[in-house]
């Protein structure tokens, strides 16, 4: 190696160890510090306080030191946040977005559905007792939850969103309206039962002056359909709890 490449390794050594003395200077300066934190979020279920109090747990403040990640899963430990960026912007900012959760079942009574279909976990679920309830196996979520909003969508001719759905080990699925008209769709060719009942319902309706109770589907070529017992608004028959096979 020649003295001109000497020299020039030399003084590519000197300036790293400048750059590196510099640089450490420099991260351990405290001027370098986080003085504004901006966070963009709707909070529905998620307060400010709790969102301000995660970050100033994390403790550490220098610009260059912050760890973003642990920040971001301090942040994802609320249990009703679904995700959480969080990126340093120069010199001396942090922006942190928040998606919640939005809940759209309850599950098993201990868990909720969000909007993704995902299972998530909250310290209480009282404040959303209204939400719809299924009750079903755990290991079958995304492919009961997937059949239910398709169940929602076939009985909208009906008129009521479901309330509860309930499925058994073997696949029977057993509903309850809004309106408390209890449907058995039985285990199989589900969907086209559901449909059956949707296509018939106005006929349905207009052949009696009572609210059906239950609807039993579990049938080839109709359903069985028993009546509500002492409907108010409508003038009751002389056999209110007969039932009736619709085809």
């Amino acid at each position: 190696m020649n003295k001109v490449a000497q020299l020039m390794m030399i003084f590519s050594l000197l300036a790293l160890l400048l750059v590196s003395a510099l640089m450490s200077g420099l991260i351990q300066s405290e001027r370098w510090t986080i003085k504004q934190v901006d966070v963009a979020a709707e909070y529905q279920r998620v307060t400010a306080e709790q969102v301000r109090l995660i970050i100033k747990k994390t403790g550490e403040r220098s610009f260059f030191r912050l760890d973003t990640d642990q920040v971001k899963n301090s942040l994802k430990s609320l249990h009703w946040v679904r995700e959480a960026h969080v990126v340093k912007q120069w010199p001396d900012s942090l922006k942190v977005t928040l998606i919640e959760h939005q809940p759209r079942v309850i599950w098993n009574e201990q868990q909720l559905i969000n909007q993704r279909g995902d299972l998530f976990t909250v310290e209480r679920i009282d404040d959303v007792a209204d939400l719809p309830k299924i009750y079903a196996p755990d290991n079958q979520v995304e492919e009961v939850y997937k059949l239910f909003k398709r169940f929602n969508r076939l009985l909208q001719p009906v008129g009521h969103e479901i309330a509860v759905a309930r499925v058994s080990q073997r696949g029977g699925w057993e509903l309850e309206l809004r309106n408390g008209l209890h449907i058995n769709l039985g285990t199989e060719q589900q969907e086209s039962r559901a449909l059956r009942l949707a296509d018939t319902w106005q006929n349905l309706m207009r052949a009696s002056q009572q609210a059906p109770q239950r609807i039993d589907l579990r049938y080839s070529n109709g359903y069985v359909v028993q009546w509500h017992p002492g409907n108010e608004s409508m003038q009751p028959t002389e056999d209110n709890n007969q039932k009736q096979e619709v085809s």
